[in-house]
């Protein structure tokens, strides 16, 4: 049995892929560069991926990629719903510094094409530039496939400590996904393949050394560092890319969890000649954050969670098309108003479910309206339309009801679902306080909000839920990708791949995983600030 194989065939164009039992379908049509939807990060509760197996050549039966695993030869046929080609996540913008571009003006050098990807737990993000005039030319963005692994670092340091293959597996999902990525985008500007020289990566310090093939153990256990610190280059053969050989640049990290990404972040929001105090945010699955000191800067990092990625979420889908966005409760008697991402104004698309922004929001209204108790819990004395119960009788806050929802069942903010933004809120405040005090300040002169969920949340939305301090929302800004920005100005311009080795020389990395007190301020920064 060890060595036994099963075939798949895909029709009908009959491609042939040969895997061992018990493998995960998704993940095997991943590492052959055949992406399907998973807006829940593999846990069989979306149907996005859904794939039609073809019994007795006649009947089908549909199952769901990312749970299926390979236990005889199969046929099966890919619904064009299902593939992730028509269905590329947003991704944050990018704004490039003007003192950037400004070194591109008049520029006559021979034509050079290269790679930035911000290589997030959740995202990817690529751009194809041209690095000869400092440019983008096209983007895009996927859902990373190591989720099928686990929502967040801890759980692929996990999967691969279990088994030391798992290093090698997810290395090779995060490969595909990148090289389909800039396939696509040659492809839609009619490039050849061979154009790329170069590409420079940035991430967090897990995605990092899974990508260069590095074992990050070290990063799971205290006292939690990484097993390598310095900028790398690596030719991309040697990282089982298939694509003509190029060399691919690793920024330096400072700790186990302050990376590349955050120091791309503070690149390109030229944090240098920022005012002291001031506090950049990169916000995703993991919160890291970057303060200003009078001659120092203070990093850490916090475990916010995959909810503000629209991630483990009863009703969470990514910032693609149909999930909803921004939601407004008028009155306690009447459902809720709400917004849905729909970049080509269709009548025919319905609101599918909720991405990060729209959860925030939600909870937000939630705690405006009286309908929420400090601690997070649903007011039990208040009789509102949109709260229920559900089959096992706990409460739930209906957003669109399914007669009016794309898959025809009910979008709604569980208990649990309160409960994940009170985690990731908690985390990112009591981080930002610990930071404060080790800098010996008590508030932020100027926070910078980087990252693709801080691009387009409600500022003070984040306020009334108490994620970031109360202070006056202009001395907040939201600065898109910063960590993308940062990359595209490093894959340009080799000088800031300089300046990010001097940075991350200056950052002093606080703890918070070891700090005694840490518990403490997170489990009082659980309350909702009502």
């Amino acid at each position: 049995m060890l060595n036994k194989k099963f075939h798949i065939s895909i029709l009908p164009h009959g491609k042939r892929i040969e895997t061992k039992p018990g493998r995960n379908l998704m993940e095997v049509l991943m590492h052959e560069s055949i992406f399907l939807r998973s807006d829940c990060g593999g846990k069989g509760i979306c149907g996005k991926c859904r794939v039609e197996m073809i019994l007795n050549n006649e009947d089908h039966e549909q199952i769901n990629a990312c749970t299926y695993k390979v236990s005889e030869d199969i046929k099966i046929e890919i619904p064009e719903s299902s593939m992730l080609s028509s269905h590329i996540i947003s991704k944050a913008p990018v704004s490039l510094p003007q003192k950037f571009t400004r070194r591109f003006e008049n520029v006559n050098e021979k034509e050079c094409y290269g790679i930035a990807v911000d290589l997030g737990t959740t995202t990817i993000a690529i751009y194809l530039c041209n690095t000869a005039r400092g440019k983008i030319l096209s983007s895009l963005a996927v859902k990373n496939p190591q989720v099928l692994y686990g929502d967040d670092v801890m759980s692929r340091i996990s999967a691969i400590g279990k088994e030391k293959k798992n290093l090698g597996r997810l290395q090779k999902l995060v490969v595909r996904a990148i090289e389909w990525g800039i396939k696509e985008l040659l492809i839609s500007l009619d490039f050849e393949e061979n154009i790329v020289s170069k590409m420079v990566v940035v991430g967090n310090p897990t995605m990092i050394h899974i990508l260069a093939g590095v074992d990050p153990k070290s990063i799971g256990v205290s006292p939690y560092l990484p097993a390598f610190y310095k900028a790398k280059s690596i030719q991309s053969n040697n990282l089982s890319f298939q694509l003509e050989d190029f060399p691919i640049q690793l920024l330096p990290q400072v700790s186990g969890f302050i990376g590349g990404d955050i120091l791309s972040a503070a690149i390109a929001v030229d944090l240098d000649n920022q005012p002291e105090g001031t506090l950049l945010i990169d916000l995703g699955t993991n919160g890291e954050l970057l303060l200003k000191g009078e001659d120092r800067l203070f990093a850490t990092s916090c475990a916010t969670g995959p909810a503000f990625e629209g991630a483990s979420l009863s009703c969470g889908m990514q910032a693609i098309p149909g999930a909803i966005n921004k939601v407004q409760i008028k009155n306690q008697k009447s459902l809720p108003e709400y917004t849905f991402i729909n970049p080509l104004k269709s009548s025919k698309l319905r609101p599918s479910w909720i991405c990060g922004t729209g959860v925030i929001s939600a909870v937000a209204q939630l705690c405006e309206n009286n309908i929420l108790e400090t601690s997070g819990a649903f007011k039990k004395e208040i009789n509102l339309t949109a709260l229920k119960k559900d089959t096992s009788g706990k409460m739930q806050y209906t957003i669109v009801p399914k007669k009016f929802s794309q898959d025809g069942s009910d979008v709604f903010i569980s208990q649990k679902d309160i409960r994940s933004v009170q985690l990731g809120k908690a985390a990112l405040i009591a981080g930002i306080e610990f930071l404060l005090k080790k800098a010996g300040l008590y508030m932020p002169e100027k926070i910078i909000i980087a990252g693709a969920f801080g691009a387009f949340v409600d500022k003070a939305d984040m306020m009334t839920i108490g994620m970031i301090p109360v202070m006056d929302l202009s001395r907040i800004e939201v600065s898109g990708n910063s960590a993308g920005a940062g990359a595209i100005m490093v894959l340009c311009d080799h000088t800031f791949l300089e300046k990010s080795i001097q940075m991350a020389e200056m950052i002093t990395a606080v703890d918070l995983a070891c700090n005694q007190n840490f518990q403490e301020a997170f489990i009082k920064n659980l309350s909702f600030p009502i």
